[in-house]
């Protein structure tokens, strides 16, 4: 059979434009799947390299009771000198070393939010505060954050505080300094906007700090009415995303009522031997 010159280039069209939309449909779906994963904060790899079972409570040595852990912050300053403090949230996987950036020049610098401890780039990131607040817990407002991942780990735990059952059984959250332990009650867990706090509230100024909270009010979630926050208090903000809800974010936030110095805690058995590494398997 022979074909003329207009058939074989209408043959030729055919065969190019269906090669084009098999590669327009390859590049779409890896772009679709690379936002997805970007909104649950972790490529595939990444979130399946996670182990949500509480390996960092083991390399830590933390048990569930404020002041009973013994955090060797020497070791873990000689592994990245950024690690100021430890958190723990009793009734949940998150249980990590907290960093912040020492040189950067950004006071919301989010360098740590795809960084690993190690320094290493991507993600699952590590939980970690931005220079606009101190390493002391001593601000107003203190916000930590961490990614909501699809296999667990970071701050997905936070998530159950949105059940009525498990916020009403968990209410606090401890930090571990090398010179303190903070122990705080959660007094609000609430879907809030996308906002930059420290940007959008100057808590230098506690009308600012009040405003806040009347925000927080405002929001749908779980409170606690029954605990009174004092004039200027402490709080701490634990900030995590939603999958497929860029503009939203989940904030458990907590009160500080408990500050104890480390000379002050009872000695207990030494602290298993802690390796960050583990915590990057």
């Amino acid at each position: 059979m022979k074909f003329g010159k207009k058939q074989i280039w209408s043959i030729f069209a055919v065969l190019v434009f269906g090669v084009a939309v098999c590669l327009a449909g390859l590049h779409t779906g890896r772009t679709e799947d690379a936002v997805n994963m970007e909104n649950a904060g972790a490529t595939k790899d990444a979130a399946d390299a996670q182990d949500p079972s509480g390996r960092a409570a083991d390399a830590a040595g933390n048990d569930s009771e404020p002041g009973g852990a013994k955090v060797d912050f020497e070791q873990l300053k000689g592994q990245n000198p950024d690690i100021y403090a430890w958190i723990t949230v009793p009734g949940t996987g998150i249980d990590y070393p907290v960093l912040q950036k020492s040189d950067a020049k950004d006071p919301y610098d989010n360098y740590y939010l795809n960084h690993q401890v190690d320094l290493s780039e991507g993600f699952p990131g590590v939980i970690y505060s931005q220079p606009v607040n101190r390493r002391d817990f001593m601000d107003a407002v203190t916000v930590l954050y961490g990614h909501n991942l699809k296999n667990g780990g970071m701050f997905s735990d936070l998530h159950d505080f949105a059940d009525k059952d498990f916020f009403a059984r968990n209410s606090q959250v401890i930090i571990y300094t090398p010179e303190k332990t903070f122990t705080y009650e959660i007094f609000a867990a609430i879907d809030f906007s996308d906002d930059l706090l420290p940007y959008e509230y100057d808590f230098t100024k506690n009308a600012e700090v009040q405003k806040h909270l009347e925000d927080v009010r405002k929001c749908e979630g779980n409170f606690r009415t029954e605990i009174e926050l004092p004039e200027e208090p402490k709080i701490l903000v634990l900030s995590t995303c939603y999958a497929g809800r860029d503009e939203r974010r989940l904030l458990v936030e907590a009160v500080l009522t408990e500050e104890v110095l480390i000379a002050e805690v009872p000695e207990e058995p030494p602290a298993k031997g802690m390796e960050i590494a583990r915590l990057e398997e």
